[in-house]
Formats: C-alpha cells, structure tokens, sequence
C-alpha cells in the first residue's frame, strides 16, 4: 500500500508538471526511515564522496552495498533522535579542524580546493560530519564493548601471521654512468662501467671505486641504503636477483644511463614480533567485534522502524 501511494505522488507530481508546460526532475526516493529520505541525488553525492575518499568511482555492482550502508546510517542517526544525542556547532567545527589537520591542510585556499575535490561545499561537510558524530555516540551508547585478552590476540596472530610478513630487503651500493642523448657512445660507456665492475671484484672497495668516478664526474652514484625488492625498478630487479651479499652484476641499460650495482647486504624476509602488532592486533578485533553487534543493533532498529528501501531508483548516470 506504501509503495503504490508512493507511485501515485509520484504520478501526480510528473502530472502538474506536464500541466503547466515544465520539465521537472522528480527525485526518486532510494532509502526511507521513518520521516528519513535519500533521494537518488543524495545517493549521488555518495558516490562523489566515496570517489573521494577511495580514489576510486564506485561501479554499479557497488551500488547496492552503497544503499545498504545508507539504511544502517539512517537507522543510527534516527536512533540518536530518539536518544536525544545532540551535535554541537563546536563539535562540527573540532572535527573539521582534525580533518585539516590530518589532511596537513593550513590556508583556507588549500581547504577550499579539498572540498571542490571532495566534491562538496562547506554546509554538506559540515552536514555529514554532524551525522557522523552523531552515528558514533549512538555506537558508544549501544555497542558495548568486552575486554580482549592477550590470549586472543596471540590466536589472532597465528591466524593471521602471513599479513605481518615482511618481505625481502636489500642495501645496495651502485654507480650510473651517463649516455648521450643519441646513444652513440653507450658502448664505450658499457665497457668502462663493464672496467669499474672488474676492479672492485678484484679489490673489494666498490664504493671507493664509485667515490673516484663520480670526483672525477664522470658518474654519479653511492649507497642507496635498504630497500625492499618490490620498490626496485624492474632493470635493477633483475641485475641482483641472483647476486649473494658482496657481489656485484654485470652493467645493464636505462633511461638514466649504464649501472653497475653491488648487494651490499641481502635481509631476508621475516613475521614482526607479537610485542610489535599487538596494538593493531587489539584494533582489528575491536572492528570486527564491533561490527557484529553493529549489525545486531541495526537489524533491531529495522524491526522497529518504518524502512523502504527502492535501490531500483538508483542507478549508474547515463
């Protein structure tokens, strides 16, 4: 019956339109909770400001997670309604500060340009962050909260030991010797770098061989300090994926010129220590537990309130 009153407002409102020769929009309503409405344009907005926040343009499949997640929040902010939770302008205000803070935000100039990223003006910011406030003092009201042993934290680990990995690292020493811009020396290069490589194999003193060349400028070059392989360009992971600790590869080509590289030392990869995780440990299990008696606490209010949900009404913009 809700709906099909819905559909007739609806028909009626096209129909006055029509009548007085306008061409008017009408927004589809996505989410109701009680008196609570998104249309689609707010769930439009949505979108902008989880393309902001990600990096990313949610794609239609994300669509219904999105209207799904828009129903708990209308849920919550109605249930601090009822809890008569108040947000102040200070609050607001502090939490605008933090995000400029934490974004390293200082001129107003800068500040304005965030939110045209954000897409956003300063009332809808302001707008979102009331609610966002007021959604996690419901949660604080309502989510209660059970001590998590150092037991469950230590199980936690050894489930969970493979993302605390740390992976390979290597400090290298190299030297890179310039190209003409047409190449035609790069051969003469490759054999005085092919020379260099020779020597310091016959001495030992890579770097000292590197400080000459480069006083000399005909290089430049030294220790490049610890790194792990994955950030290695592609040419340098290569030249060193066989070398042990103390060798030194072969010359090889790039944009920058000819290399020789020396490992210097090889770390292997390695788990960090419980002592050194645990507080992120405490976290993840604090989400997760929160997140289950959110869905409770939710779920509950849906039994209470008067929800419609249209996610038919929200679709991707042609």
């Amino acid at each position: 019956m809700r709906r099909i009153a819905a559909l007739v407002l609806l028909t009626l409102a096209t129909a006055a339109a029509a009548a007085h020769g306008a061409t008017t929009l009408v927004e589809g309503i996505v989410v109701r909770v009680n008196d609570r409405i998104l249309t689609t344009a707010d769930m439009r907005m949505r979108v902008i400001e989880r393309t902001a926040e990600t990096g990313r343009a949610p794609a239609p499949a994300d669509y219904p997670a999105l209207v799904n997640e828009a129903v708990d929040e209308l849920c919550l902010l109605e249930r601090a309604t009822e809890l008569k939770i108040e947000v102040s302008d200070d609050d607001v205000s502090g939490a605008i500060a933090q995000l400029r803070e934490n974004n390293r935000v200082a001129d107003e100039q800068t500040f304005q340009a965030m939110l045209q990223q954000m897409g956003m003006t300063l009332d809808q910011l302001r707008r979102r962050l009331r609610e966002t406030i007021g959604i996690n003092r419901v949660l604080s009201r309502e989510v209660t909260q059970t001590p998590i042993t150092e037991e469950e934290l230590r199980q936690r680990y050894s489930r969970e030991e493979e993302t605390f990995k740390v992976p390979e690292k290597v400090r290298l020493e190299h030297i890179v010797f310039s190209v003409a811009g047409d190449g035609g020396d790069e051969a003469a290069v490759t054999s005085e770098a092919r020379r260099l490589a020779a020597a310091a194999r016959a001495d030992g003193n890579f770097l000292a061989l590197v400080d000459e060349q480069v006083k000399a400028g005909r290089g430049s070059g030294g220790d490049l300090g610890i790194l792990e392989q994955g950030d290695l360009r592609t040419e340098v992971q290569t030249a060193v994926v066989g070398l042990k600790a103390g060798e030194i590869s072969e010359p090889f080509v790039t944009v920058a010129g000819v290399h020789v590289v020396r490992v210097a030392e090889r770390i292997p990869s390695s788990v960090k220590p419980f002592e050194e995780v645990a507080e992120e440990l405490r976290l993840r299990e604090t989400s997760d537990r929160n997140r289950g008696r959110l869905s409770d606490v939710v779920a509950g209010l849906k039994q209470r309130y008067v929800v419609e949900v249209h996610p038919e009404m929200f679709t991707a913009p042609q």
